[in-house]
C-alpha cells in the first residue's frame, strides 16, 4: 500500500462542479490535490487519478459526497462500477456520522482514486471509534453497511491514526 501527503494543495474551480447541485456543489468546490510521498512501496504503475472532497457532517453528507464522487467518477469507469461506488461511499459516509461521535461542526474526507485497475474510496472522519459489522437489524433497520462493503469490496480496511479512515476498492473496466 502507498500513503500520500496528507498536506492537501488546492485546486481552483470556477464555478460549482457539473452535474452538482446544492450542498454537493459546495462541497465539490473543496477539492484538493494531494501528492505521493515518495519511497514508500510499492509506488502506482500506472497513471493515477484522485479526487478529494470534504463534506459537512450531517445528514446531508451521504448524498452530498455521492453526488461528489458520481460527477468525478462517472465518466471514467462502467456504470456497474459506478453504481458500487456510490452505494459503498453512502454507507460509509452514513457510518461516519451515525457512529464517530463527531462534534459539531465536524467534517468527512471523501477520496476516490483511480490506479492500477481498482477503483479506491476513503472516508475519514476525525472520531477514532474502532470499526466492526453489527449484526443486521431486519426488523427496525442498520447492520448492513459493513456487510455490503465486504460483498462488493475486491478489499477493505481501516487506519486508526488520530482519525479513522476506512477504505475499499473495487476492480474496474473501462467506461462504455
Amino acid at each position: 500500500m502507498w500513503r500520500f501527503d496528507a498536506t492537501p494543495r488546492r485546486v481552483a474551480l470556477a464555478g460549482p462542479a457539473p452535474g452538482l447541485l446544492g450542498a454537493a456543489a459546495v462541497a465539490a468546490r473543496e477539492l484538493h490535490a494531494v501528492a505521493p510521498l515518495r519511497g514508500l512501496s510499492p509506488e502506482p504503475s500506472g497513471d493515477v487519478r484522485r479526487m478529494e472532497v470534504v463534506v459537512a457532517s450531517g445528514l446531508d453528507a451521504p448524498a452530498a459526497a455521492r453526488a461528489a464522487v458520481t460527477g468525478w467518477l462517472s465518466p471514467q469507469v462502467a456504470d456497474q462500477v459506478l453504481d458500487d461506488a456510490q452505494l459503498l461511499v453512502s454507507e460509509l459516509v452514513t457510518n461516519s456520522v451515525r457512529h464517530a461521535q463527531l462534534a459539531a461542526g465536524a467534517t468527512v474526507r471523501v477520496s476516490v482514486e483511480i490506479c492500477d485497475g481498482f477503483v479506491r474510496l476513503e472516508v475519514e472522519d476525525p472520531g477514532d471509534v474502532a470499526i466492526g459489522a453489527v449484526a443486521p437489524d431486519r426488523e427496525h433497520g442498520g447492520g448492513f453497511g459493513l456487510f455490503l462493503v465486504e460483498a462488493l469490496a475486491q478489499r477493505w480496511g481501516s487506519k486508526h491514526e488520530g482519525t479513522t479512515c476506512v477504505w475499499a476498492e473495487l476492480a474496474i473496466a473501462p467506461a462504455t
